[in-house]
C-alpha cells in the first residue's frame, strides 16, 4: 500500500511540473507543436512509471526473501528457551549490526530424598539401587543443592539475509572436583553440558553443528533443530529410564526438504559401557574386568586410564565413531522421527604360545590381534498434540545391539565373548509421557520408561563367562556381613542388570512472571525398580522411592 501512494503522488507531481511551462508557452504555440509536446511528456511519464514499477518489484522481492528467513529461523538457531514451563524473552545485547549475544539459564534451589541411599545427589542412579546385603539399602537419603543452576550464552552473526552463524555455551555445577564435598565450601566443579557452533543456510535448508550437544538420538520438539530438544521435565538430572541421549562431541549435517521434512547425519564420539565381573575370569587366574583380564586363557584389553588425562577414569578402546542417521516429520498434526545407529567396538587380545595365560606371568610369550564387533540400533519417536495447548504426548523407542550408553539407565552395551572379543548385547529402551498444561503457568507431567538387555554367556569347563549366566551366584545378595557392610560387595552377589522400570509425576507451577524474569516451584516423585539375571540363589531386585522438590529463578 506505502508502495501504490508513493506512485501516485509521483505521478501527480511529475504531471503538475510538466504542466506549468505548457500553459504558458500555449498561446505561441500551434496545435502540432502542442500535440508533439504532450507526447514527448507521456513517454518521459511513461518511463519514470516503469522505473518505479521496477523498484516496486525490486521491494516485493527483497520483503519475500526477508519474510522466508525469519520464518525459517526458528529452525535454525532459535533462542535458548527457558528450561521448564512458558519461555520468556531472554535479553539481547547487540554486539554490532550483525551479531548479537543471548543469556539464559536460571538459579536453582532443589532437594531430594530416597528411600534407599544412592549417594547421588540430584542425578539419580537407575542402575545402581543398592540391594539388601549394602546397609545402603536401609538408609534414606536427603541432599539440598544448587548444583543444577545453569548458564548459557548464545552469539548469533548474520552473514546475509540467508545465512547464519552461531555460537552456543552452556554449562551447570554437577561436576566434581578433587575438593568438592557437603561439609563446609561445596566447591562444585562447573560441568560442560553444551559447547558447539552451528551454520545455518534458509536459502538451501542446509545446517551445520559441530561441538557438543545433545546427540542426534534426541528427540526433538520440531524439526531437527538445536535447541529444541524433547527434554523430560524432570528435576532428577537423570531424566528418566528410556529416555534416549548423550552430550558429546559431534559433527552434524541437516537438509530440509521444505518445512515438513528434514534429514540429518551426525558422526559422534564413541564409549562402550562393558558388562563383566570378576566373575568372568577363570578361577585361580587372578583376572579382573575393571579394564580387562582373562577369558578362556585369553589376556583382553578393553579400557586404559590416562596419565594427565582422565588419570583415573577408565576410557575404553574406541576405534570409530559412532554413526546416527535421522528423519524427522512435521506435517502439521505432530512431530514423528525415525532414527537408526551404528557402533564399532574394539579391543585387544593377547593368545600365549604355550597354553593358557597366566596372569601376572613376565616369562610366557604369545601373539596380539585386535578384534572387533559391531552394533547397530533402530527406532522412532512421536510427540502429538493430544488436546492442542493443553496435553501432549510423547514416546520413543530404540531396539538393537549395543546400545546400553543411549539409554538414561545405561545398561552395558557389551560383554566378552569366547575368544576374548566384545560382543554386543540385545537391547531395548522405551519411554512414554504425558505432558498436561490445565491452566496458565502450570505444566503437568508423567513419565513411564523401560530398559532391558538379553542375556549372552557360555561356559569353558566348569568356568562361567559372559553376562547373564544362570551359573553366576546370587546368595549373596540379601545377607548382610561385616565384609558388606563395610562396603564392599560379596563375590556371591554378581546380580547383572537385566531390566529397569520407572514411573514418575510431577508439576511445575509459575509463582511469578513479569519484568524481573520467572520464578517457578516444582516437586517430583519416582518410583525405580532394577532387576537382575536369575542366577544361583535366584533373581535379585531392588526398588527405590524418590521425592524431588525445586525453587528455580529464570532471570532472562
Amino acid at each position: 500500500m506505502h508502495c501504490r501512494y508513493h506512485l501516485m503522488a509521483a505521478t501527480a507531481l511529475c504531471v503538475a511540473c510538466l504542466s506549468v511551462p505548457s500553459v504558458a508557452a500555449a498561446q505561441a504555440m500551434s496545435d502540432a507543436e502542442k500535440i508533439e509536446r504532450l507526447e514527448r511528456q507521456t513517454e518521459a511519464l511513461q518511463k519514470q512509471l516503469k522505473a518505479l514499477q521496477s523498484e516496486i518489484a525490486q521491494t516485493r522481492q527483497r520483503t519475500a526473501k526477508v519474510e522466508a528467513v525469519q520464518a525459517a529461523a526458528p529452525r535454525a538457531a532459535s533462542p535458548p528457551p527457558a528450561d521448564k514451563g512458558p519461555i520468556l524473552k531472554a535479553p539481547t545485547l547487540a554486539i554490532s549490526d550483525k551479531v548479537k549475544v543471548t543469556l539464559g539459564g536460571f538459579i536453582a534451589a532443589e532437594s531430594v530424598w530416597r528411600q534407599r541411599n544412592e549417594a547421588a545427589d540430584m542425578g539419580s542412579s537407575f542402575a545402581g539401587i543398592p540391594y539388601p546385603f549394602s546397609p545402603l539399602y536401609h538408609e534414606n537419603e536427603f541432599h539440598g543443592s544448587a548444583r543444577q543452576s545453569r548458564i548459557s550464552l548464545l552469539i548469533e552473526g548474520a552473514i546475509d539475509p540467508q545465512q547464519k552463524l552461531s555460537g552456543y555455551f552452556e554449562t551447570d555445577f554437577l561436576g566434581v572436583g578433587t575438593t568438592s564435598n557437603y561439609n563446609q565450601s561445596n566447591s562444585w566443579a562447573p560441568r560442560l553440558r553444551q559447547a558447539y557452533g552451528s551454520y545455518d543456510n534458509a536459502d538451501w535448508g542446509f545446517h551445520v553443528l559441530a561441538g557438543q550437544s545433545w546427540s542426534l538420538l534426541t528427540q526433538n520438539q520440531t524439526g531437527i533443530t538445536p535447541r529444541k530438544e524433547n527434554i523430560p521435565l524432570t528435576i532428577d538430572a537423570s531424566y528418566v529410564v528410556g529416555f534416549n541421549y548423550t552430550r558429546n562431541w559431534q559433527i552434524r549435517f541437516v537438509k530440509d526438504f521444505g518445512p515438513e521434512l528434514s534429514f540429518g547425519i551426525s558422526v559422534e564420539n564413541p564409549a562402550s559401557i562393558v558388562g563383566a565381573s570378576t566373575a568372568t575370569a577363570p578361577a585361580g587366574t587372578g583376572g579382573t574386568f575393571a579394564s580387562g583380564g582373562i577369558v578362556n586363557g585369553v589376556v583382553t584389553n578393553f579400557s586404559n586410564t590416562g596419565s594427565s588425562f582422565l588419570s583415573t577414569v577408565p576410557i575404553t578402546t574406541d576405534q570409530a565413531p559412532d554413526l546416527i542417521e535421522k528423519a524427522a516429520f512435521d506435517p502439521g498434526w505432530g512431530h514423528y522421527e525415525a532414527v537408526a545407529l551404528q557402533r564399532f567396538f574394539n579391543d585387544s587380545t593377547l593368545t600365549c604360545a604355550l597354553g593358557p595365560c597366566i596372569a601376572g606371568s613376565v616369562g610366557q610369550a604369545g601373539t596380539t590381534s585386535d578384534r572387533s564387533a559391531f552394533g547397530w540400533g533402530i527406532g522412532g519417536s512421536v510427540l502429538l498434540p493430544v488436546i492442542p495447548k493443553y496435553l501432549e504426548f510423547t514416546g520413543s523407542v530404540l531396539y538393537g545391539q549395543g546400545i546400553g550408553r543411549y539409554g538414561a539407565g545405561q545398561l552395558p552395551d557389551v560383554t566378552i565373548g569366547a575368544d576374548g572379543s566384545l560382543t554386543p548385547l540385545t537391547g531395548l529402551q522405551t519411554m512414554i509421557g504425558l505432558i498436561g498444561h490445565p491452566t496458565e503457568g502450570l505444566d503437568v507431567y508423567a513419565y513411564a520408561g523401560l530398559e532391558q538387555v538379553e542375556a549372552k554367556y557360555f561356559n569353558s569347563g566348569t568356568t562361567l563367562l559372559g553376562y547373564g549366566n544362570p551359573g553366576f551366584s546370587n546368595v549373596g545378595c540379601t545377607i548382610t556381613t561385616p565384609s558388606s557392610f563395610a562396603g564392599t560387595t560379596p563375590t556371591n552377589c554378581i546380580a547383572n542388570n537385566r531390566r529397569l522400570e520407572d514411573v514418575t509425576v510431577g508439576f511445575w507451577q509459575n509463582l511469578y512472571k513479569g519484568d524481573f524474569g520467572r520464578v517457578a516451584a516444582g516437586a517430583q516423585y519416582e518410583y525405580i525398580r532394577r532387576q537382575a539375571f536369575a542366577g544361583l540363589g535366584g533373581a535379585p531386585s531392588t526398588d527405590d522411592n524418590i521425592v524431588m522438590t525445586s525453587l528455580r529463578w529464570y532471570p532472562f
